[in-house]
């Protein structure tokens, strides 16, 4: 008897399933799921967030609007920034308006697990250039610079 629930011991330990500990490889990962976290992560680049707000932002509610002028762009259509959707217009729609205070992505260069990014908030005239790499599907800073001219 005692042999036999040993065996049953073993044999149940042997069949449990095992647990991956692979990391997650680019491939697994969904393009939604890569591009959308490359664009957040740019936007809220923490050296950044000083030239979003102005002295008007007090009385208005500040509002994100990027330039739609680049693929990857698509994949933030429903992100958020400054508690409000994040809004993609093209030119003629920023011209149109009179919009001076948007963020427009210049390059978005992806190759297998790197991004390089560069971009602009002409109104308050910063360019920005950052390179990032993936890993388990997010995208980590390797580094940013941000200029004022």
């Amino acid at each position: 008897m005692r042999y036999l629930f040993i065996l049953l011991f073993l044999v149940s330990c042997q069949n449990k399933t095992k647990i991956s500990t692979k990391k997650t490889s680019v491939s697994t990962c969904s393009d939604t799921m890569k591009y959308t976290d490359l664009i957040l992560k740019s936007i809220n680049l923490p050296e950044l967030q000083q030239y979003y707000y102005t002295a008007q932002d007090t009385f208005n509610k500040k509002e994100l609007i990027i330039l739609n002028n680049n693929k990857y762009l698509k994949y933030i259509k429903e992100s958020n920034k400054f508690n409000n959707q994040i809004k993609l217009f093209n030119l003629d729609k920023i011209t149109q308006q009179g919009i001076k205070d948007y963020l427009e992505f210049r390059e978005i260069k992806i190759k297998k697990d790197t991004a390089n990014l560069y971009y602009r908030y002409d109104i308050q005239g910063v360019i920005i250039e950052t390179s990032y790499f993936l890993k388990d599907c997010k995208w980590h800073l390797i580094k940013s610079d941000v200029w004022e001219h």
